[in-house]
């Protein structure tokens, strides 16, 4: 057991830099990480209600107090005192955002992902930052953009744009689902690359189904025929450790609202610098075509709301103040009791792959004889719990947090083998 200067020792951490443990008696107890006290301790920061079970991180995530808080004081500041502002630089004076470099951010954001802070732009979500990369680099007609026939409409809506608008050609190969094993869909994608494939553009982790993709091999594959490589990251920022270097792709984009807790607005994209500097800007302001800051070129896009991004700044400060390998275990675990609880079923279906390290948090699963709007409504009448449905097929996509707890998947699970009695 530790106590809680060794605690906060062995993050790394001071106590004033992890507020939520106060230095009453109650924060001074014992208290081991992986103990359920520990994470009581952080649930207490999240604001949702307590008669609530939130299991849709995968849409909207759910935000902690001191994000809440960061936002709301910079926005009565914003009203208060806007007067203050004397326009002498924008780099400091953080009144509104869209002209100020977020070095701050941006330099949180490369440390977290393991890459340069010039090659990370911020944006307002991953349809914004695929958009940015899709409108922006150079492709022929007849030059192919291959994907999976699971992507998400934000993704992949950018490339189809490239198709009609320019004459490429937009070509998805089916994966499965569940997809069996990582060197299976390994092989599906890799044997559906042409000569003609100019971009490969896949999903980390497939929103669907929670699949987890094998994209460092991919890529690196890819990286063989010179195909530019770009990753939706959605699902994946705050959920599971993502290493840019180590994947090697040329272009991730990203979002917070989902499982990092940050307001809703709030997106990176990263691209390499190599490939940074030939990209054509979507959105122009003043420094449009001025290269000595690539990401801050992509990063300056008009008028926003930095009170936003505060609160974004205090979501990454919340999760490095936890640990983000401790919060991608807890979620890995919450979201492994549940799909052994299922297992046990045998009316249950699971969707995700059959792979568990293929998985972490999302579990997508029905019952037999039920749809996914059933299955939804059955969760909320029963017990206020709140996965989201899939469909007539898929039943529901279930998301586990830091913030749920593993009575609250038992209470799922009780759920589950009721209504397949």
């Amino acid at each position: 057991m530790l106590d809680r200067r060794t605690l906060l020792k062995s993050l790394g951490l001071s106590a004033v830099a992890l507020p939520f443990f106060s230095d009453d008696a109650h924060a001074n107890e014992l208290l081991q990480p992986d103990d359920p006290t520990f994470w009581a301790s952080v649930r207490d920061q999240f604001m949702l209600s307590k008669d609530k079970v939130f299991f849709n991180c995968g849409t909207v995530g759910v935000m902690p107090k001191v994000v809440v808080d960061k936002m709301t004081e910079h926005t009565r500041y914003l009203a208060t005192d806007v007067a203050d502002w004397a326009y002498k630089d924008d780099n400091k004076e953080q009144f509104i955002s869209g002209y100020n470099n977020l070095m701050s951010i941006r330099t949180k954001v490369a440390r977290l992902f393991h890459c340069d802070v010039g090659e990370v732009a911020m944006t307002d979500n991953v349809t914004h930052g695929m958009s940015y990369i899709a409108n922006g680099i150079t492709l022929q007609p007849g030059d192919e953009i291959l994907t999976t026939d699971q992507e998400h409409g934000g993704g992949q809506s950018s490339w189809k744009l490239k198709e009609k608008r320019y004459g490429a050609v937009f070509k998805t190969v089916a994966v499965g689902k569940p997809i069996s094993g990582a060197s299976d869909v390994y092989d599906t994608i890799v044997k559906a690359i042409t000569p003609n494939t100019k971009v490969l553009m896949l999903s980390h982790m497939i929103s669907g189904s929670g699949a987890i993709l094998p994209v460092k091999e991919i890529c690196a594959e890819a990286r063989k025929r010179g195909i530019f490589t770009v990753l939706d990251g959605a699902q994946t920022v705050g959920q599971i450790k993502i290493d840019l270097r180590d994947i090697d792709c040329d272009a991730y984009v990203g979002c917070f609202h989902k499982w990092m807790g940050a307001p809703c607005g709030t997106g990176f994209m990263f691209v390499k610098a190599e490939h940074l500097k030939t990209l054509w800007a979507t959105v122009a302001s003043y420094r449009w075509d001025d290269h000595t800051d690539e990401g801050f070129r992509f990063t300056q896009r008009g008028t926003g709301n930095f009170s936003v991004l505060l609160g974004l700044e205090a979501a990454l400060d919340f999760h490095s103040q936890i640990g983000p390998e401790r919060v991608y275990e807890r979620i890995k675990f919450l979201g492994q009791r549940l799909r052994e609880g299922l297992t046990n079923n045998k009316k249950v279906k699971i969707f995700s792959p059959k792979e568990e390290a293929m998985c972490a948090g999302i579990t997508l699963y029905n019952i037999e004889g039920m749809t996914g709007a059933q299955l939804q409504d059955a969760y909320w009448a029963k017990a206020n719990m709140r996965p989201r449905s899939q469909g007539d097929v898929f039943g529901v996509r279930h998301s586990t947090h830091i913030f749920n707890t593993e009575n609250e998947i038992d209470r799922a699970l009780a759920i589950v083998n009721e209504l397949a009695r």
